[in-house]
């Protein structure tokens, strides 16, 4: 692959969906940190976010927002300077990154379709769902697991094997799915592309890719793929991402110094 190519590459790629620096920084760390202690020199991410489009002034305000946020620290060497994900950093990262880097995720606790009284407020309810539920109308939604759903609320498992069209929509809303789609059709064809010399550029490719999938996939939780299945947007970009990501590797820290 041409260096020109890739670069036209990483820019398809970058341009399926909004960049925020701060969150391309916590991609890039977070993908390359695999150990507490590990760090990433600050020439190596300008070097690794340039071919987005990020320059060095916004990547310097992205780094500072994280640093005051609490999620990395840096550290001198000599003139360099090093970053490294705090312990909260660290959490975090950890904290979602089978949701990243995994499968789909299994029926673990079961999906429950939960109704409330007849005379809460949609607003009420929406306020009282569950973490990781989906509303459906103004006092129905679906969940994972029926823990937290409150006692006076009618809670019966959900073993619907076609969902009706305005559930699947709910659950895979137009805009997320649309995206899922864009990022699924820019990948496609790298699969197949010749394997980027320049392993800087490959992993900034890499880096490009997992941002967007990152960036999607953490906006919602286990519903659509325990209902959905394999009929849905985000499923069928996964295994096109999670393909791209084996084949452009995760290097080893010391390669890029």
């Amino acid at each position: 692959m041409e260096a020109s190519e890739l670069q036209q590459n990483i820019a398809r790629v970058a341009e399926i969906g909004p960049i925020k620096v701060w969150s391309v920084v916590v991609t890039v760390l977070g993908d390359l940190l695999q150990a507490p202690a590990d760090t990433l020199s600050a020439r190596q991410l300008d070097a690794l976010v340039a071919p987005m489009g990020i320059n060095n002034q916004a990547l310097r305000v992205a780094v500072h927002r994280l640093r005051n946020d609490g999620w990395i620290e840096t550290h001198r060497e000599g003139r360099r300077s090093r970053h490294q994900l705090t312990a909260k950093g660290w959490a975090e990262t950890e904290r979602v990154r089978p949701h990243v880097y995994g499968e789909a995720p299994t029926r673990s606790g079961g999906v429950f379709l939960i109704v409330g009284p007849p005379q809460m407020a949609a607003p009420e309810f929406a306020e009282l769902m569950p973490e990781d539920g989906t509303v459906l109308t103004s006092r129905s939604g679906l969940v994972v697991g029926a823990e937290g759903v409150p006692s006076n609320w009618l809670c019966t498992p959900y073993n619907e094997a076609s969902p009706p069209d305005w559930v699947q929509d709910a659950l895979s809303p137009k805009d997320i799915s649309s995206e899922y789609d864009a990022l699924r059709e820019v990948v496609m064809p790298l699969l197949k592309a010749e394997l980027p010399e320049d392993l800087v550029a490959r992993t900034a490719l890499r880096l490009a890719i997992l941002h967007h999938w990152r960036r999607l996939r953490l906006r919602h939780g286990a519903l659509p793929d325990l209902v959905l299945k394999d009929g849905w947007a985000g499923a069928r970009c996964r295994d096109v991402v999670l393909d791209a990501l084996s084949r452009f590797e995760r290097p080893a820290l010391s390669s890029l110094e």
